[in-house]
């Protein structure tokens, strides 16, 4: 089905079996005009209510264990749990027929003018995934680039950027292209255009309301597996929210991201803040 919007685990045999089961619900399905059962909306509802609670599960027996053995679980835990929720997301989107096709390409940037809310996992997965591949010299330009950029957003809600987002490229957006992309959000990899003319005007024009058709399997599959890491942390005890990609990497990169990344991890792990340590924008 296309719709419209404004512009913009566990490694058990159980948890195998669930993410089996998730893909045979997705596997074939023809998105498009073509579909017209009355019950889709039911099996989707179904679908979503699966993921999310597959993604509870796989961050209770990934992060709680220390709860069983009195172990402490560090960054490389937190760290494959994201890699593994992802490859759920990107898996079971593959599964999908969609018609009409995404007009989403390499170089095509639209979308990238926008500042995409993540949850701490998906920052902290981001922040590792950096230090892997940038040197200390890249970094130190990173660091400059977000200091810039959240300074012109200073003082505003989310709300306000996104009806402005046409003027805030993302952080991440180099030479024509996404520069973090097997790291990027869930949000990044939901939402979706078909029409790439749509995508144009709506940058063109600034106007932030201008409708964009996306298909809403995609979105409800992203937003299922974020929806899941945040369930799981609050019933874990850990901070659960939401923050702009900028703002969130200012955090990180804010006196060094080496130092920055482990202990916010560490702080967020053990029940801290990491999103809530700055408390104004």
């Amino acid at each position: 089905m296309v719709s419209r919007s404004r512009a913009r685990g566990s490694r058990s045999r159980s948890g195998r079996s669930k993410r089996a089961s998730q893909r045979s619900a997705v596997r074939g399905v023809h998105v498009g005009p073509a579909i017209q059962a009355p019950d889709i909306a039911s099996q989707h509802e179904a679908l979503a209510t699966r993921i999310i609670q597959e993604r509870m599960e796989a961050m209770a027996d990934a992060l709680g264990a220390k709860e069983a053995d009195g172990s402490d679980q560090d960054f490389r835990t937190l760290y494959e749990l994201m890699r593994e929720s992802y490859e759920v997301c990107d898996s079971l989107m593959a599964e999908l027929e969609l018609d009409p096709p995404l007009a989403c390409k390499r170089g095509c940037v639209y979308c990238c003018y926008n500042q995409v809310s993540l949850t701490a996992p998906e920052a902290l997965f981001l922040g590792f995934y950096l230090l892997e591949t940038r040197g200390p010299q890249q970094l130190q330009e990173l660091e400059l680039r977000a200091r810039a950029l959240v300074e012109r957003m200073r003082g505003k809600s989310r709300q306000e950027i996104g009806m402005e987002r046409h003027l805030y490229p993302c952080l991440f957006l180099e030479q024509g292209n996404c520069s973090i992309y097997p790291a990027r959000p869930l949000v990044c990899r939901g939402w979706n255009s078909v029409s790439e003319a749509m995508c144009l005007e709506s940058n063109q024009s600034g106007d932030a309301l201008t409708p964009i058709e996306n298909h809403a399997i995609m979105r409800l599959l992203a937003e299922s597996v974020q929806l899941g890491l945040l369930h799981g942390a609050s019933a874990l005890g850990l901070e659960a929210g939401y923050l702009l990609l900028a703002r969130a990497m200012a955090l990180l990169l804010d006196g060094g991201l080496e130092k920055n990344v482990l202990s916010c991890a560490e702080d967020w792990l053990s029940g801290g803040a990491f999103f809530a340590r700055k408390k104004a924008w």
